[in-house]
């Protein structure tokens, strides 16, 4: 390929489109190399695409809360609506953590509310037995449709110039120094200005030799009926979440997941339904906060993608070799987070 870039992206899911999109917003010749088929083909195609501004750490608050506003306001910008409003419940007995959190997200422009314990078991038609138990609720959480999403902003990307390469690539190194993405399947090399790896679980096995501390984690999501309307809820008393899919069904899992390891994602089956016991412990928990969700009725369920986890679960946004940009390590909040990455 002897076309000159500016910059080369590689891996096509939403991280790098999203990259892709706004570097051809500002004007440069940009070029995504995916092995994977097409756009969204990786881990965000599994994704629950989960929006909201919360979290207790206020550096990827921020972050999350710009990517916030661009999800909702998206349909005026690209005349294509992914965004679906929820809301999300989070529940703690940390009652001073959350408040800290609450004042914070509040002095970011979060649209929250601090609700009582009563005010939770309100909400949810819940019990509420623990001292000091308080929630946040933000009203404008929601999801997205992650695979509209991103072939939407690889479309526009495209439109402004951006080329999409399928194949495999291969970072050359000279000591320190990137100095092209070998093709493995054209045997072609690209070379750019910069270089950015947004390649989520397959990171390890495309540069090694930088040694990340990232780990593959399977990641859950059972399948329920419901039979009403709820918004997205974060328990951390009962180790349970739930993502609204409808008005009567939920897709769940826990919070804090057994932190199983599968290091080749190339032979990982994201469709095989999770074990049965995990569903019930998902259950179980819902259940201890609702007790009507006892007559929710189970549907299945998939391992849902693998996680690139860091030992802190935070992102590893670095520049670990001249001009060569890694963006990786997303640790579950990748999708969330794709346009404050850019």
């Amino acid at each position: 390929m002897n076309k000159a870039f500016d910059v080369a992206v590689v891996g096509a899911g939403s991280t790098g489109a999203t990259t892709a999109y706004y570097l051809a917003k500002e004007g440069f010749r940009v070029l995504v190399i995916d092995k994977r088929g097409g756009v969204a083909q990786g881990m965000t195609a599994y994704s629950l695409g989960l929006v909201r501004s919360y979290y207790a750490n206020e550096d990827v608050a921020r972050m999350s809360h710009y990517s916030h506003g661009f999800f909702m306001n998206f349909e005026r910008e690209f005349g294509v609506d992914v965004f679906t409003k929820t809301g999300l419940l989070v529940i703690s007995n940390d009652e001073a953590g959350m408040r800290r959190t609450f004042d914070m997200l509040r002095s970011i422009g979060a649209n929250v509310r601090l609700l009582s314990g009563d005010e939770v078991r309100e909400a949810l038609n819940a019990s509420t037995t623990w001292g000091g138990e308080v929630g946040v609720y933000e009203e404008d959480a929601g999801y997205v449709d992650t695979g509209l999403y991103t072939n939407t902003v690889m479309n526009r990307a495209r439109e402004l110039g951006v080329e999409l390469v399928i194949d495999e690539a291969q970072v050359k190194f000279e000591g320190n120094e990137v100095v092209g993405v070998r093709l493995i399947n054209s045997s072609e090399t690209v070379r750019a200005s910069r270089y950015v790896i947004a390649t989520n679980v397959w990171t390890q096995k495309l540069l090694p030799q930088l040694n990340l501390p990232i780990k593959n984690i399977i990641e859950r999501v059972i399948r329920v009926e419901i039979g009403r309307s709820l918004p997205s809820v974060f328990d951390y008393m009962n180790n349970f979440y739930i993502r609204p899919e409808g008005s009567s069904y939920g897709l769940m899992g826990l919070l804090y997941p057994p932190e199983n390891a599968w290091p080749n994602p190339d032979d990982f089956n994201p469709l095989a339904e999770p074990e049965f016991d995990y569903a019930v412990n998902v259950m179980e928990n819902a259940a201890n906060r609702m007790p009507w969700f006892i007559n929710a009725k189970y549907l299945g369920g998939w391992r849902g993608g693998l996680y690139d986890v860091t030992p802190d679960w935070m992102p590893i946004i670095d520049e670990p070799v001249k001009d060569l940009i890694v963006v990786v390590g997303l640790s579950g909040h990748g999708f969330k987070l794709a346009p404050a990455f850019a």
